[in-house]
């Protein structure tokens, strides 16, 4: 450590770098004057934390001074230590409210799949989820990649492989297990035949993995991760597009998702919806560079009514009286319509998000996403098991059960999704005579 002063490094966060990476911040104490002031008069609140930690411990600080011919005095002071608690994050307030709308919005949907009633159909055409989420996804994608070199680009692969793959892992071993007891229960039926050909897509989902025919109701929202998967591969050449040559990946992907749709090509899921809602994915490259934001709001409130009117007709024509989830075409068109609205409604919804109260159900949500996500489908298949609704009440009493399944779900299987995020006390470099001097006012 140097004489001439202490540098101290303060790791941050931001949802434009979701992968948990620091960023050393440094601040630099000068000459003896400003040292003194800073030691005397500045680290009391610290020094009272280090102190609740570790009570009835004395932090001894080493303090020397030394004068040189035709200097000023130093001071040197040995290296400081390193405590653990927590960092203030900085986050975009209005990524994350999207995020944790588009989640609660789709396990909503997830939960009320058993429901036969018109609600239902008119309740999908409300503000669709994964569209949003895509659009999230790309955005954070953008920001994590920014500048990103060799190594930065493999520490993306890495870490967004962990936090998918490992809580998908857990959710698969559930899944295989129940198949596998299956399998025993009844060998002799076909439709409880372990799906031993499909379990290097429990590994590896670039396809949807699947569960026996009998419990197909418990894997198909996992097209989801086979989709993100594929794009978040892709995405640092993808966004190199886009900076070279803005919303032409994006608008590639959809021409051919929609094309296909049209057409009514017979081509594996996997491919129409990596297509599909690949240009929400890109499109969100957009939000992280600040060019949709910069569109003009008379053009976002066009394109939301375009896209809408859009996808409306084109549902009544394919499909009416179903949900919008029956044509992937219209619900994309229709996701990316109410993106441009809440786009021309950032500057209102912002302040919103960050109401503290808000805040704290949309922190809370996002924590768990991945996870409400993943077993809202199996939360909802097992209250089925014990429901079978009919009537009104009973559907009610149903949707109180999932909820119930899937709160015990999250609790249970929550912790994986920490784990996998890595989500720790970030370390402090806090002062050693800091500690020392607030030990003492503290004492004394």
């Amino acid at each position: 450590m140097s004489g001439h002063g202490l540098a101290a490094s303060v790791p941050t966060k931001s949802n434009a770098d979701e992968d948990n990476s620091t960023v050393p911040q440094p601040a630099r104490l000068g000459d003896d004057t400003w040292a003194r002031r800073f030691l005397c008069a500045v680290p009391g609140t610290l020094a009272l934390r280090a102190r609740r930690k570790s009570p009835g411990s004395t932090t001894h600080v080493r303090v020397s001074a030394r004068h040189e011919r035709g200097s000023r005095w130093r001071l040197t002071i040995r290296p400081p230590r390193i405590r653990w608690c927590r960092v203030a994050q900085a986050r975009d307030p209005f990524l994350d409210g999207l995020r944790a709308m588009s989640v609660v919005r789709v396990v909503l949907l997830h939960l009320l799949q058993h429901v036969q009633h018109p609600f239902v159909a008119t309740f999908s055409f409300f503000m669709p989820g994964m569209p949003l989420m895509f659009f999230v996804s790309g955005a954070l994608a953008g920001s994590g990649l920014t500048n990103a070199d060799s190594a930065k680009r493999r520490r993306f692969w890495r870490e967004r492989g962990r936090r998918l793959l490992v809580p998908f892992w857990a959710f698969g071993g559930v899944i295989l297990t129940i198949c596998l007891v299956g399998a025993i229960a009844r060998p002799n039926d076909p439709d409880h035949a372990f799906p031993f050909a499909k379990l290097a897509l429990w590994a590896l989902p670039l396809a949807g993995p699947q569960a026996s025919v009998a419990f197909d109701e418990l894997d198909w929202h996992l097209w989801f991760l086979s989709s993100l998967i594929l794009l978040l591969a892709s995405a640092p050449w993808t966004l190199a597009l886009h900076r070279r040559l803005p919303f032409i990946g994006a608008l590639v992907f959809l021409g051919a998702g929609a094309w296909i749709e049209i057409a009514r090509i017979d081509v594996p899921g996997v491919v129409r919806n990596t297509l599909l809602f690949g240009a929400a994915f890109q499109f969100g490259y957009g939000y992280s560079d600040g060019r949709i934001a910069r569109a003009p709001r008379a053009l976002l409130v066009a394109i939301a009514g375009v896209l809408a009117t859009f996808a409306i007709l084109f549902q009544a024509d394919r499909s009416p009286h179903a949900m919008i989830h029956a044509q992937p075409l219209a619900l994309l068109a229709l996701g990316l319509g109410f993106v441009a609205l809440w786009m021309r409604l950032r500057e209102v919804a912002v302040p919103f998000f960050e109401n503290a109260r808000v805040r704290g159900w949309i922190s809370a949500i996002n924590a768990r996403a991945y996870t409400i996500f993943l077993w809202g489908p199996i939360a909802n298949y097992a209250a089925g098991q014990i429901v079978r609704p009919r009537t009104g009440a009973e559907f009610l009493v149903e949707f109180a059960l999932s909820l119930a399944f899937l709160a015990v779900c999250v609790r249970v299987f929550g912790r994986v999704e920490d784990w996998a995020a890595r989500r720790k006390p970030k370390p402090v470099a806090v002062d050693a005579a800091t500690a020392a001097v607030g030990h003492a006012r503290a004492s004394g």
